[in-house]
């Protein structure tokens, strides 16, 4: 993904031309701090917005090159190129579970801060849930307002569908090193566990 974020009409304006051309699937993401105004009011807006900027980088780190992202003040906008539903949801559900199984360190003027947080999405699919821009957005917001129904801190579909997703096993060691990596690195474990199949693929592909 671009660090630079996108206004609203520019992203718009991607969405409308992958429509125009049939270039699917794409899933439109709407995401939002779960409660963003506690947070501020408990720590102040300066580590608010640590907190963003925190979480954009997170997405910096997961996303693929040619997704983008837009903003609204603790609401985002992501763009998810070539996925559909299922890639998205995985996708989205390594970056929640990221953020819910750590703490991160904020600066808060003279001193730091050990801060949690979590992030609602609600998510919609070209072609599969609509085709056009206003009801993709549509579609979205539902699913996010699914998402603080049920609970926050979670990826809702357009659809209430159950995802299951496959389980690896690890020894407690290795488990324990690719934990601190991916803390230290802003990238989820699923996203070092597939740079590393990539590079072992291309090991013995020789």
């Amino acid at each position: 993904m671009d660090e630079k974020l996108v206004s609203k009409k520019e992203l718009i304006q991607k969405m409308e031309g992958l429509i125009s051309n049939n270039d699917g699937p794409f899933s439109i993401v709407v995401a939002d701090v779960d409660d963003f105004k506690n947070l501020n009011n408990l720590y102040g807006e300066s580590v608010g917005d640590e907190v963003i900027r925190k979480f954009i980088s997170i997405l910096n780190n997961n996303l693929s090159s040619i997704d983008i992202v837009c903003r609204n003040g603790d609401e985002f906008n992501i763009l998810l190129v070539k996925k559909g539903a299922e890639r998205s949801f995985m996708e989205l559900e390594e970056i929640r579970r990221y953020l819910s199984d750590n703490t991160f360190v904020i600066n808060n003027g003279d001193k730091t801060e050990n801060i949690y947080f979590t992030l609602s999405f609600g998510v919609a699919s070209y072609p599969r849930d609509a085709k056009n821009v206003v009801e993709l957005f549509r579609v979205a917001d539902s699913a996010l307002f699914r998402a603080k129904e049920l609970g926050k801190n979670r990826v809702c579909l357009s659809e209430a569908e159950s995802m299951v997703l496959k389980s690896n096993y690890f020894t407690k060691t290795q488990l324990d090193r690719l934990s601190r990596l991916s803390k230290a690195t802003d990238r989820t474990e699923a996203f070092l566990l597939r740079e590393a199949l990539d590079d072992l693929f291309k090991k013995y592909s020789r």
